[in-house]
């Protein structure tokens, strides 16, 4: 049995997507040799055993007043069917993210209830003991503080504890923290990388996100980033369902779109056989009594499907190409439904030849919750428990272009030139102290921090220096001010 590092709090990752919900936990595990201990995360199944939950809710017809959650609201909209004139329209039920977004947390409130509930039996804590979760939440790329904010707000109602929540990831950091870029948390070889791309191609559309590592860092800003809701998971299913639905009618006649149950009933089957082309040669989409008793059986081979979806891989293929243009991608990571699909990996593969591409125990469509659970263990082994919700974690951070800022000697009123020894450069982190040294200084001395920007323009003067080498520590404001550190005095300007 593993060796774990107990911790009377535990750590828990949460991604809300738009049409799926994943939870996981995380500990620090006692490697094989023996020798470290290594953050080792677990995907959290629900009570019908599958490691995700339909993010909708929907009233329960039995009790008034009443809701069920997930994989109920999921069938229970499915015999209501869609409320939707639209043939082809998804079904699903009430999507607490949507109304979230429009300000009302009435759904939201039951459904992180609910994920509450799954967190504490699975981690053995149960829901005694529900207070000791502290949890990281993902949020979208892009969102604003509003957004986040009222995300956690939600959610810390929903645990009933705001402490809860000790911070939030955007997506394509909690990608990064999944597969080991963020620090030495796992026992992988990651590689030497300067430039990641993340692409997470979800139910909800495709995002590519340019990710920088700063120097040689454990930090890491995020770049250039584009979305096209056009191209989803759902996409690709209503092209499943085109094809079955033109299959039917041509055998037997039936008009699928005629019936708001049999649009459910399709689409359910066709989910399915979209999940099972990920990993097998073939599929077949299945229906029984789908219309006027008449069953549904198509077969799909991976290349029929492979021409179906050709269209949606190959926009994609272009807003990641576009996303890319002009820099060097070291790593590319994938996250996200539609990534698992093979032609989707090759046509990635494609455009990154020698790239690395993560870990291979990562599964894409858990990366961004073992991330965030990654993120909350080493949170809590480190003692950081306070409530940071709603505040994005410090391995995501600003950086600043255009600055130059050295230390020097200074001789009678004037900077020895040829004493600069340069401390912050282009691409310097926001917040991040950077420490300068400079040899040769006699007892007595006087140094400054000098703006090599502006002619070597004084910023701070250390007068009355010790002998030997000086060491200053310079941090960047995010405002664009400047605080120096000597010793244990700081100095802002």
């Amino acid at each position: 049995m593993s060796a774990i590092k107990s911790n009377k709090n535990v750590a828990v990752g949460i991604h809300v997507g738009g049409s799926y919900t994943r939870l996981s936990t995380a500990a620090f595990v006692l490697s094989t040799a023996g020798n470290a201990f290594n953050v080792t995360p677990s995907v959290i199944s629900n009570s019908l055993g599958s490691r995700s939950t339909p993010s909708i809710v929907t009233d329960d017809a039995n009790t008034e007043g009443a809701v069920v959650i997930g994989e109920a609201a999921k069938k229970n909209a499915m015999r209501e069917g869609s409320n939707a004139d639209n043939k082809g329209e998804v079904v699903k039920g009430r999507s607490f993210v949507k109304k979230l977004a429009e300000g009302d947390n009435s759904d939201s409130l039951h459904f992180f209830g609910h994920l509450k509930e799954l967190a504490a039996e699975a981690s053995g804590v149960g829901m005694k003991g529900a207070d000791r979760l502290k949890c990281v939440l993902a949020v979208p790329v892009g969102a604003t503080q509003e957004e986040i904010d009222r995300l956690v707000t939600a959610a810390g109602a929903g645990f009933n504890k705001p402490t809860s929540f000790v911070g939030v990831l955007s997506e394509p950091a909690a990608v990064c923290v999944a597969h080991g870029l963020t620090g030495s948390h796992t026992n992988s070889h990651n590689p030497e990388w300067s430039n990641a791309l993340v692409v997470d191609w979800t139910a909800s559309g495709l995002t590519a996100t340019l990710v920088k590592r700063v120097g040689s860092s454990d930090l890491i800003q995020l770049g250039a980033s584009k979305t096209d809701n056009s191209v989803n998971a759902e996409t690709l299913v209503d092209l499943m369902m085109g094809h079955c639905a033109t299959m039917f009618k041509r055998k037997t006649g039936g008009d699928v779109w005629e019936s708001k149950k049999a649009i459910a009933k399709l689409r359910t089957a066709c989910e399915t056989a979209v999940r099972t082309l990920d990993r097998g040669a073939s599929a077949t989409v299945e229906a029984d009594g789908l219309v006027d008793g008449m069953d549904l059986r198509v077969p799909v081979s991976k290349p029929r499907w492979e021409m179906l979806s050709g269209s949606v891989v190959a926009k994609g293929k272009e807003l990641i190409s576009s996303v890319s243009e002009g820099v060097n991608v070291d790593v590319v990571l994938m996250s996200g439904s539609v990534c698992a699909m093979p032609s989707v990996k090759a046509m990635v593969d494609g455009l990154f030849e020698g790239a690395w591409t993560g870990l291979g125990n990562v599964a894409c469509e858990e990366a961004v919750t073992v991330g965030c659970a990654v993120q909350a263990c080493l949170m809590v082994e480190a003692g950081i428990e306070e409530s940071g919700a709603g505040k994005e974690q410090n391995i995501v951070v600003e950086v600043v272009d255009e600055v130059k800022i050295g230390l020097a000697k200074v001789v009678g009123d004037a900077v020895d030139e040829n004493s600069i020894k340069v401390v912050v450069r282009n691409g310097t982190a926001v917040g991040v102290e950077v420490a300068g040294f400079l040899a040769g200084i006699s007892k007595g001395d006087t140094a400054a921090v000098v703006d090599m920007n502006d002619g070597n323009k004084v910023l701070v003067k250390i007068e009355d220096c010790d002998e030997g080498e000086l060491k200053v520590g310079i941090r960047l404001g995010k405002e664009g001010g400047l605080v120096v550190r000597v010793g244990d005095g700081e100095i802002a300007c």
